[in-house]
């Protein structure tokens, strides 16, 4: 087996298992089976399991043609297994964002202020480890990745060793992945390290993609996606990494009901032939029209999470410009239904930068529509792509349709209001909390309202990152950005409040949500410790209800 077994979905009495294979075969879990489909040579299978005792764990096992395949008979891991979703109000969530994959030892294990290769010791694996060493009762109930599951602009050296003699394109980028077969290598390459391949067929995982799945500055701006578009590479390598996309992470996201209901995917195990379909479902994915949708909701034991794709349906014509599409919205709105004690919203970018961040991203937009006439807008757009600023800020009709959203769910105007309303993101390499408050003219509301920001997995930046992203949470910065935004009087006073409950934190680290008892808290652990033996050491804890 190449890639996997991954266990993505799990539900109250289903799951699913996600697997590619070497070859054309016919897949069984728990005495259930799926032939594989194939695409560009790779072949891929998703057994739906259904009907399963909530009661007990299932210990399962991946046969190919009646061969197992996995566990393999020298697995010094625990037996992957299904455990449901927990029905006693609890719920243990583990999250974050952001994993560049490399070997797991030095230099790459550096932090990368020390060596240019390092990426720090990965905290997936170090939890891992840690899992490894406890009862099961204490693991996460489920894991949810929040965007760049792989850097295909910054591949490693066991990836261009992989394709040193594969020339997809004479005048393209350099050491990034090219095309689908490229990607195909990434994802391999991300997902089997021993720890990680374990962890991952063990622990139900969601996914949502970000810009370095595809390029730091993916669908920053019109003009740039102008640029690439023209370009003799560009529409090979977006292509290939939305194909990727939707096989590697976008199935697995599905409920065995919602597989059913999913066209392309009846197509393509009906045929087992999915190249054609998958590529042209790429294709409309990256016109400007953009009628995929990749936003997913999951409920999980008391709660209901919902991720929004905050990256592929941009909409960027200036003074237009939305974050997705008004279809995508819609079907996001329609996952708020009152009967939810506690709602988690989760987006690869954190919803509320701090305030100096977001006021400076705000008045990017406005400059370049225009704000300060139409001679100086290129100065918006310099700012905008010189310093990757593509936060919700950035959009700022999306960012008033997220507010008004915020304020309905809270204030009963979407059903009973739940509890708590948490707000999940990832992209910034650092983290830290915030407690936010509904506008003074909004009826009052006894749910509370907090953002938690976790990144990245395994993504150690440099010192001069570190500094500029500290400086982005002072005062200065916030008075700067206020400084700015008056000069731009179309853009308004956010209607949110926020304010940061701890101090900004770096490094590798991970987080983890945890429900029990009525009562809400998250903990944000970072490593510690030599490569070999890493730990994880608690940087926050915090509690939220």
């Amino acid at each position: 087996m190449r890639v996997g077994p991954l266990l993505r979905h799990v539900g109250k009495a289903d799951a699913t298992v996600w697997v590619e294979t070497d070859q054309a075969c016919q897949v069984e879990v728990l005495g259930r089976t799926a032939d594989t489909f194939e695409v560009d040579g790779h072949h891929f299978a998703v057994v739906c399991l259904e009907d399963l005792d909530p009661d007990v764990e299932h210990p399962y096992e991946v046969r190919l043609d009646g061969t197992t395949a996995w566990p393999p008979a020298e697995y010094e891991f625990p037996p992957p297994r299904v455990r449901l979703m927990p029905r006693d109000g609890t719920l243990r969530l583990l999250f974050g964002s952001c994993r560049a994959s490399a070997p797991h030892r030095p230099p790459y294990t550096y932090q990368h202020w020390w060596h240019p290769r390092g990426k720090g010791i990965d905290v997936l694996h170090t939890y891992g480890m840690r899992m490894l060493r406890q009862p099961s009762a204490l693991w996460p109930d489920a894991l949810l990745m929040m965007g760049d599951q792989l850097y295909a602009d910054e591949v490693n050296e066991t990836i261009k060793g992989l394709v040193a003699e594969r020339q997809v394109h004479a005048d393209g980028p350099v050491e990034v992945l090219e095309d689908f077969e490229e990607y195909c290598i990434g994802y391999w390459d991300a997902w089997t390290e021993p720890v990680v391949r374990w962890i991952l067929s063990t622990i139900p995982t969601a996914m949502i993609f970000d810009d370095h799945e595809i390029n730091d500055k993916w669908n920053t701006s019109a003009q740039w996606l102008t640029e690439k578009r023209q370009t003799d590479w560009y529409e090979t390598r977006i292509i290939g990494g939305l194909m990727a996309y939707w096989i590697y992470q976008h199935l697995g996201n599905l409920s065995p009901a919602e597989l059913a209901k999913d066209e392309t995917f009846q197509q393509i195990t009906e045929s087992r032939q999915g190249s054609q379909a998958v590529r042209a479902l790429a294709k409309n994915a990256e016109s400007d029209d953009s009628i995929s949708r990749f936003s997913l909701c999951r409920d999980l034991g008391p709660a209901r999470l919902v991720v929004a794709d905050s990256r592929t349906g941009r909409q960027l014509q200036p003074g237009q410009r939305r974050i997705m599409t008004d279809a995508e919205w819609a079907w996001i709105n329609s996952q708020v239904d009152g009967d939810n004690e506690y709602l988690l919203f989760a987006s690869s970018l954190p919803f509320l930068l701090p305030y100096g961040m977001h006021h400076v991203e705000a008045w990017t937009e406005a400059v370049t529509d225009g704000a300060w006439g139409k001679r100086l807008s290129g100065i918006g757009e310099k700012v905008r792509i010189g310093a990757n600023l593509d936060h919700w800020a950035c959009f700022q009709q999306s960012f008033r349709d997220f507010e008004d959203l915020v304020v309905d769910v809270a204030t009963g105007e979407r059903g009973n209001a739940p509890k708590s309303l948490l707000l999940l993101g990832g992209d910034v390499h650092h983290c830290w909390v915030s407690e936010v408050s509904l506008p003074d003219d909004a009826p009052a509301t006894e749910t509370r309202i907090w953002q938690v920001v976790c990144s990245g997995l395994r993504k150690e930046i440099s010192a001069v990152e570190r500094m500029v992203l500290r400086m982005g949470h002072t005062r200065f910065a916030e008075a700067v950005g206020r400084a700015l935004v008056k000069t731009t009087p179309r853009v308004g006073r956010p209607r949110l409040r926020w304010r940061p409950v701890t101090m900004p934190h770096f490094r590798n680290q991970i987080a983890t949500l945890e429900i029990a008892g009525g009562e809400i808290g998250v903990r944000i652990e970072t490593v510690s410790g030599g490569w070999a033996k890493p730990q994880l050491t608690t940087v926050i804890e915090h509690k939220l209800l």
